[in-house]
Parts: structure tokens; C-alpha cells; sequence
């Protein structure tokens, strides 16, 4: 009777969390609507404000509680890129409170989600043709070498694909690409939002989620090298965080 009792405590908060994810950031979107008119810093207050408070609501209705390790790698110069180990949704939120000037790269049906996709291209996110050829990728390519050359950092998930804890995909080449082509330090990131936050689960699960960056890998490596060398230190990483639950 308690394990089923505590199971719809934890069902009820969970469910009660994502309501005010999404009616939070619904009302969010509306709020600094007028910002769409502003200069993209001033739009920027937006993303980071839902982004430094949607894990403490996180924090206080589920307990879920974020630790982040290795800020001091972080390039002092902005124009660099943040690969990351990809688990849940929560990292989506976390890094635009914690790394400056973000932006992502995104499938381009997300562009049409109401208010939404009018703010991505606002804070300089691009939208990509996934089936899209060698044309999409010099596309993709130009828009982020001038993005970082203005100062912003890209934020990518080098596995193209959430993963359960504990598991891995393919590191996806275009990562590769980038770092080649823009020659700029790649930051890695290792975490385990994966076991509070579960992929596709409603319920979340009181813990402490660690984020660790990792030491940037400068530019100067070789594309195969560069891979390599980056799922190692990733992958490694994910090995020594701590558990959630202790």
C-alpha cells in the first residue's frame, strides 16, 4: 500500500510539473512577446529566464535537483560549441541559463509551432532538412560559422538522439564537420539527466542529476581523430558520475 501510495505521489507531482511546463511556458511566450521586436540580446531574456526557472520548479514540485561540475572549462571567448551527451528533455532547458548567447540547431518542423518557431529564428536557432543533401549542409555549415563569429555558442547532441542511461549511439559526423570547418573549441559534456528525467516517461524521479563539462578539445585535430577523441572523453565521463540517488 505505501509503494503504491508513494507511485501516484510521484505520478501526481510529475503530471503537476508538466502542466506548469507547458502553461508556464505558454504564458512565458506571450509575456516577452514584445521582445520579438527587439534586437536578438534582448530577445535572448526570454529563453534564459524559462531556462533558470523551469529546473527550480522542476526542483521544488518533483525534487529534482541539478549539480553542474566543470564551468571553469567553459572557453572565457564566446564562439565555441557545446557537444553533449543527449537523455532527456531537461538538457534542452538547463543550457540556456548556463552557457551565454545560445543556439541550436533544429529540425525545421519545429519552426512551425505557434510563437515558438517565430523565437527560434529570433535568438538565432537554424533549422535543418534532415533528408536534405550536401546544398542543406553548406546551409547549415554557413549559418553556424557566423553565428559563432558574432559570439554565440552552439549547443549540439553529437548522438543526433536522446539514450537511455547507460547506453549510446553513433556519434553522428556532422559534429565532426563543424569542428573542422569552424575551428573553434568543442566543449564536452557529460551527464545522467536520463534516470530522474526517463526519455518518453511522464513520471520524474526525485534524484540529484549531475552535468559535467569536460576540458574543450582544441581545434587542430583531424576529423576521424577529433570523433573519436571526443566519444571517448564523453563516454569515459559518463562513467564516473555520481548516482542519483545516494
Amino acid at each position: 500500500m505505501k509503494k503504491f501510495l508513494n507511485n501516484t505521489w510521484l505520478w501526481t507531482r510529475s503530471i503537476f510539473f508538466l502542466f506548469i511546463l507547458y502553461t508556464g511556458t505558454l504564458l512565458m511566450f506571450i509575456l516577452f512577446s514584445p521582445t520579438l521586436l527587439m534586437p536578438r540580446k534582448k530577445a535572448m531574456v526570454f529563453p534564459e529566464t524559462w531556462s533558470w526557472l523551469m529546473p527550480r520548479i522542476l526542483r521544488l514540485i518533483c525534487g529534482v535537483k541539478i549539480h553542474l561540475t566543470g564551468l571553469e572549462n567553459l572557453p572565457k571567448q564566446n564562439g565555441f560549441i557545446v557537444a553533449s551527451k543527449h537523455q532527456s528533455a531537461l538538457e534542452t532547458i538547463v543550457f540556456h541559463a548556463v552557457v551565454p548567447h545560445t543556439f541550436y540547431i533544429l529540425k525545421k518542423e519545429l519552426m512551425w509551432l505557434p510563437l515558438a518557431g517565430i523565437y527560434f529564428l529570433k535568438v538565432g536557432c537554424i533549422p535543418i532538412d534532415r533528408k536534405g543533401g550536401t546544398k542543406t549542409m553548406r546551409k547549415m555549415l554557413d549559418g553556424v560559422k557566423k553565428r559563432l563569429n558574432e559570439g554565440m555558442n552552439l549547443i549540439i547532441f553529437p548522438e543526433g538522439t536522446r539514450t537511455q542511461p547507460g547506453t549510446k549511439a553513433p556519434y553522428k559526423p556532422g559534429i565532426a564537420l563543424l569542428y573542422e570547418q569552424c575551428k573553434v573549441p568543442v566543449v564536452p559534456v557529460a551527464l545522467n539527466t536520463g534516470f530522474c528525467w526517463p526519455k518518453n516517461k511522464t513520471k520524474k524521479i526525485p534524484g540529484t542529476i549531475t552535468i559535467s563539462f569536460l576540458p574543450p578539445i582544441e581545434p587542430g585535430l583531424e576529423r576521424r581523430v577529433f570523433l573519436n577523441v571526443l566519444e571517448e572523453k564523453i563516454e569515459s565521463a559518463q562513467k564516473t558520475l555520481p548516482d542519483p540517488f545516494q
